[in-house]
């Protein structure tokens, strides 16, 4: 009987036992694959669709698996907010249409508190509303294959499309350099 104690014991401990999702649409889901790609703290990243409300509205997203013991949802939002045009809803730079419009899909009560508060800040910081919409995570299907670590497995390809399409360049994007953007309650 210890022996299957033990056992169990192990596996709570496993790599990935503590890990959780995050999903996030951004534009196009190259873009936000390679934001949160070679993170500390995020195990893995997966491309694809997420579909929810009865209108069956599809967006190309991200659903990041990562150690909420090395990186927080808060320090995940922070990144988002920094590669996204905040105030455009009909898409992401020069990928346009409601597959391409920008939302966090929330998985939890905590994530939807997150993402609210932290959207609040923004719009009371710049004066406007937002357009990035909070949703419920829906039903998610995986993009293909050739999808998958596009940005690492074509990195010239990728970097001309990400500067010809307008998207932020990725030092800007430094997690050190966005310190302070979310209060330290909302940032873990």
């Amino acid at each position: 009987m210890s022996g299957k104690i033990l056992l169990i014991g192990l596996l709570l401990l496993a790599p990935g036992a503590w890990a959780t999702q995050a999903v996030f649409a951004g534009g196009s889901f190259w873009v936000m694959e390679a934001l949160f790609a070679g993170r500390p703290g995020v195990e893995r990243i997966e491309a694809g669709w997420m579909q929810s409300g009865s209108q069956h509205q599809r967006r190309q997203v991200v659903r990041v698996h990562y150690d909420d013991n090395l990186i927080g949802y808060g320090e995940l939002l922070t990144l988002y907010w920094a590669a996204v045009d905040l105030f455009d809803d009909e898409g992401q730079f020069c990928d346009r249409g409601r597959e391409y419009s920008p939302a966090l899909y929330v998985q939890s009560s905590l994530q939807q508190k997150w993402a609210q508060q932290s959207r609040a800040k923004l719009e009371l910081e710049t004066g406007r509303e937002l357009g990035v919409r909070i949703l419920p995570v829906g039903a998610f299907a995986l993009a293909l294959p050739r999808h998958q670590g596009y940005a690492e497995r074509n990195p010239l390809l990728y970097g001309a499309y990400r500067r010809a399409c307008g998207y932020p360049a990725g030092e800007r994007l430094n997690p050190e350099a966005l310190a302070g953007v979310l209060p330290p309650a909302i940032a873990r």
